[in-house]
């Protein structure tokens, strides 16, 4: 998935307009180190289908494995990490309920497709190999996979069904994590709040962001600010910042010909003892190493 680094809210055109559905590949590392933390609007369901990697979804952290599938309402927060030094294979599956449901107004749009999107019926991110709901879903999301490149006609008729099939299924398994509680309003206020630093974030990670800032801009104290920004994205907001500049400057010193020095400064990296530890701890070598490879 293509992703500008201008905003964590994922507005690419997944699929065509006449038919919202896309199904992507992606290898850990040797396609992309992670995915960070960011939002679309389409439904996604993603299957591993080799190695380890460890996806977040609303601040939970599940460390998945061949044949685990994960869940992702639109509009929620999640992202993808590597697991140490393990690889990572699998298929996002994006598809937008217009593409079932054209008319807003119909039965299914406002009894069950409208309830998917609110977290209304699906508490359930994680659905491990083994699981029921996983047995039911996964020959369907592997026939969805296997069949991605075939442009006979009537593939589009097979896709719908098989979607209407795994979401007939999903909202048949009663999914109800702590106890049945349901998504509450004040968690989708968090959700937003966070959204609007992952979005300032994007734009600013050079400046010097503080937390007093940050949480400005959430319009909420700074320790609840640090709390909420944990719950969602599944780690410190001083961690996530850090990372963001080590992934803008890893790009940068693949693609360009500026020092390690300048490309630091240029991250927001005053201290460049600093940068080259980070960036060791996360890439496993130095800025300089990681340049001439």
């Amino acid at each position: 998935m293509s992703q500008s680094r201008e905003s964590l809210h994922e507005t690419t055109l997944h699929g065509k307009k006449t038919f919202p559905f896309a199904l992507y590949h992606a290898r850990i590392p040797e396609w992309l180190k992670g995915f960070p933390p960011h939002w679309h609007d389409e439904f996604e369901i993603i299957i591993v289908t080799y190695g380890s990697g460890i996806f977040t979804v609303s601040g939970r952290q599940y460390l998945c494995k061949k044949d685990d599938l994960i869940l992702i309402p639109g509009g929620h927060i999640h992202g993808i990490a590597q697991n140490g030094n393990e690889n990572c294979e699998y298929y996002n599956i994006l598809f937008s309920f217009s593409l079932l449901e054209e008319n807003p107004e119909s039965h299914c749009t406002r009894q069950f497709f409208s309830n998917l999107m609110n977290n209304a019926l699906l508490n359930a991110y994680y659905l491990p190999q083994g699981n029921t709901l996983n047995s039911e879903l996964l020959p369907l999301a592997k026939d969805l996979v296997e069949h991605r490149k075939e442009k006979y006609s009537g593939y589009e008729l097979m896709i719908k069904a098989r979607l209407f099939n795994m979401l007939h299924l999903i909202i048949k398994e009663d999914l109800r994590e702590n106890n049945g509680k349901k998504s509450s309003e004040n968690n989708r206020t968090n959700t937003e709040r966070i959204k609007k630093i992952l979005s300032y974030t994007a734009e600013h990670f050079s400046e010097r962001i503080s937390i007093q800032q940050a949480a400005e801009i959430c319009a909420i104290s700074q320790s609840r600010f640090m709390n909420v920004f944990r719950d969602q994205t599944g780690m410190s907001f001083i961690q996530y910042l850090n990372d963001y500049r080590l992934e803008v400057a890893a790009e940068q010193l693949s693609n360009g010909n500026e020092s390690v020095t300048e490309i630091a400064v240029k991250n927001g990296f005053d201290n460049i003892s600093y940068f080259i530890r980070a960036f060791k701890a996360k890439f496993g070598c130095t800025p300089l190493e990681y340049k001439k490879r």
